[in-house]
This record gives C-alpha cells, sequence and structure tokens, in this order.
C-alpha cells in the first residue's frame, strides 16, 4: 500500500466534520466558549472568579490499553486530556467526574481503574467527586468498556488566560510530548494492524500522556504567561491558532521539534502533512511567553524538556494568513 493511502480520515476519523460541528455549535449557541480549550462560566457566588471546565474521553486508544489490562495508563490519559486543556485557562483543578460504559460492568476491572484514576488526580490536587456507570449491553462491544471525565477548576479573574494578551515578538516554548499521547489512534491501530508497526513499535505508541500541569500553574502563579495550547487532535498548527490573536502570526521552527521514534517511524509509511494534522509530532503542549522570562519558563518545565518554538509576529497584508505556520 502506497504511502499517501495512509490519512486519518481513511482510518475513520474525520476532522472536518469535527469542525464544521463546531463552528455550527457556536453559531446556533451564540457562545464563545467553543473554540476554547475548557469552558469559562461566570456565577454571581463566585464575583471574583472564573469556574471552568472540560471535559473529554481518550479515543480509540483505550482499546489496546484494555486488551492488555493497561488500567493505570487509561487513568493517565484520561485525566491529562481533561487537566491539560483546563491548565490553558491557568485555572487550578477542583474536582474531577467520570462516566463509564460497559458491555457487562467487570466489578474488579472498573475498580482498578477508577483507584488508578483516583491516585492520578491527587498529584495534582484535583478530588475525584464520583461518576456514573453503565450496562449497555451490545452497544458497547463484548469485554470492552468506554471512559469519559469531567474536570472543574477555578481562577481568579485577574489571573485568567487568554490570547489577548499575547504581543508580538513573544517567545513559543514546546513541551516534549511522551509520543503519540491519546490523539490520531485510529491511524496507529490501522497501521499496527496492517503490519507497518511492530507489537514494540505498538507498545511505544500506548506511553501515557504527559501532565503538565504542575509547571504550568506555577508559571500562571508567577505571572510568566501570555498564552497556552494543549497540543491535541488537529496537531500543532489548528491548536495553537486558537490562542493567537487576530493580526498575528505564530512562526515556527519544525527543526527544533525533539525526535521521537514512534513518529520517526510512522513517518516512513505515512506523508509528513498528514502526521502534522493528526499527530502532536513531539510538542505536546505549547507556552507563549515574554523574552524577559523565557529563561524562568524553560527553568520551571525543565522535566518535560522545553525547547523554544517560535515567535509571534505580526501578520503581513498579502501572506499567509494563517494564524500559524512553519
Amino acid at each position: 500500500m502506497e504511502m499517501e493511502e495512509y490519512s486519518y480520515k481513511k482510518s475513520g476519523v474525520h476532522l472536518k466534520s469535527a469542525q464544521m460541528l463546531t463552528d455550527m455549535l457556536s453559531c446556533n449557541l451564540q457562545s464563545a466558549n467553543f473554540n476554547n480549550f475548557a469552558g469559562v462560566f461566570e456565577h454571581p457566588a463566585l464575583p471574583e472568579y472564573y469556574l471552568t471546565g472540560t471535559a473529554d474521553g481518550i479515543g480509540t486508544k483505550i482499546i489496546p490499553l484494555i486488551e492488555r489490562k493497561f488500567y493505570k495508563t487509561i487513568a493517565i490519559d484520561l485525566a491529562a486530556m481533561n487537566l491539560n486543556d483546563l491548565i490553558c485557562t491557568g485555572a487550578k483543578p477542583l474536582f474531577f467526574l467520570d462516566y463509564i460504559a460497559a458491555n457487562v460492568l467487570n466489578p474488579k476491572e472498573i475498580s482498578n481503574f477508577i483507584t488508578e484514576l483516583n491516585t492520578v488526580l491527587k498529584s495534582y490536587n484535583c478530588t475525584l467527586i464520583g461518576g456514573e456507570t453503565s450496562e449497555l449491553g451490545d452497544f458497547i462491544k463484548r469485554g470492552m468498556f468506554d471512559a469519559a471525565g469531567f474536570a472543574a477548576g477555578l481562577v481568579h479573574k485577574t489571573k485568567l488566560i487568554k490570547k489577548e494578551n499575547v504581543k508580538e515578538n513573544d517567545i513559543i516554548v514546546g513541551l516534549k510530548s511522551t509520543g503519540v499521547h491519546s490523539n490520531g489512534f485510529s491511524l496507529v491501530r490501522k497501521l499496527y494492524s496492517d503490519g507497518h508497526l511492530t507489537e514494540k513499535d505498538f507498545l511505544k505508541s500506548l506511553a501515557p500522556t504527559a501532565i503538565y500541569v504542575n509547571e504550568i500553574l506555577q508559571l500562571c502563579d508567577e505571572g510568566l504567561v501570555s498564552a497556552l495550547a494543549n497540543i491535541t487532535g488537529g496537531g500543532i498548527l489548528s491548536n495553537l491558532e486558537r490562542v493567537i490573536p487576530d493580526g498575528f502570526q505564530a512562526k515556527l521552527n519544525k527543526h527544533a521539534l525533539p525526535e521521537i521514534e514512534i513518529f520517526e517511524t510512522i513517518k516512513k509509511v505515512v506523508n509528513e502533512d498528514e502526521m502534522f494534522r493528526t499527530f502532536n509530532m513531539g510538542a505536546g503542549f505549547c507556552i507563549i511567553t515574554k523574552e524577559k522570562y523565557l529563561k524562568k519558563v524553560l527553568e520551571v518545565t525543565k522535566t518535560h524538556s522545553p525547547f523554544v518554538f517560535g515567535v509571534i509576529k505580526k501578520a503581513k497584508e498579502g501572506e499567509n494568513n494563517a494564524k500559524a505556520a512553519f
């Protein structure tokens, strides 16, 4: 099979349809939250704060994780997919709920997963306060379950991280991913089933998603952040564009990306442009900061192998007006 035949769309995921749905809902419901990493809610009972919330799962990565009984990885991934989005507002996690849908409930299996989830969340000062489990019969494949998470956070109104803070000459810092994380797995699983990834390669792709919460919140507390982007579905460019104001462009250096073995393997059979539309390509999270704060940002985030990824410039008339570009 030729390289160009492999794509996220042909593996069953339609990113254009997802964006169309977002655009339709944003228009119909007239909410500014639909393009945010986390919803922001104001309530008179908390006049000085915003409540924030996220909802997410880990996609089809859960299938091979359940098959291998990697319950701890499922827990880390589910926490990561929600908390990494939540902190893009500068919010501190408060509590978390889970929803589990199974063909038939396996008490030992689900208990192992929830116990692991509770342990992971405690590491980030987030409390698992409850959830729901349901048996859906043949709606879920026998032996399988799906898990979704819902996280709530709190941020002082003066500390809210928003794209309006981004200015010309701000520096973009990338934080290294642990690999595929939890996006693009329909394509990864297709490559594995077609024999383009070995069992060893596939196990590498199942590495738990990095959680950036503690380091990012320290930066937010110290006022060192202009904007934040969690690099999830859709890759680097589409996620960075969500935090770039009109009239500006993120100019990125593709060569600054760390080399990660699983992506080097996938490159042998998947077109590079398709990979950048699908995967994080080594940049799991992006921080936009002032040049004067760069040294401190690199120091605080050293656990995640930070790298200078690019710079914010004013968009020029007549040029490509994409808000993020290599």
